[in-house]
């Protein structure tokens, strides 16, 4: 069975070990984290929201990329489609230019005829 997106994620990027060590000395940290973080004033300006998710700096770094890739494909697809449609009008412009010096030659070559029996 296809394991979830969190677990893929935490694989990806190694932000999730599954080393029961690591878990330990992690939850130590934490611990010890919680318990400054209890000692200290400014307990009462730091909550972190519930629905807010924390994400690993490369992962965020390669999302950012990502977009800014996105956004300047954009760009370059908006400018590619200005080109086409300036190159379509100008080549209907030229097909009908043609078209009319093609029937401006043809009267002036009937005339000519007319003149020089």
């Amino acid at each position: 069975m296809a394991s979830s997106y969190e677990d893929r994620m935490a694989q990806k990027y190694n932000f999730l070990k599954k080393d029961s060590a690591e878990i330990l000395s992690k939850e130590q940290e934490k611990e010890s984290v919680t318990e400054e973080v209890n000692n200290s004033e400014t307990t009462n300006n730091f909550s972190t929201p519930e629905e807010s998710l924390l994400v690993p700096l490369d992962a965020w770094n390669t999302v950012l990329n990502q977009l800014g890739n996105l956004h300047e494909a954009n760009q370059m697809m908006a400018e590619a489609r200005e080109r086409a449609a300036k190159a379509e009008a100008e080549s209907e412009f030229l097909r009908e230019k043609l078209k009319t010096i093609r029937q401006q030659l043809e009267e002036v070559s009937r005339k000519k005829r007319f003149f020089f029996f």
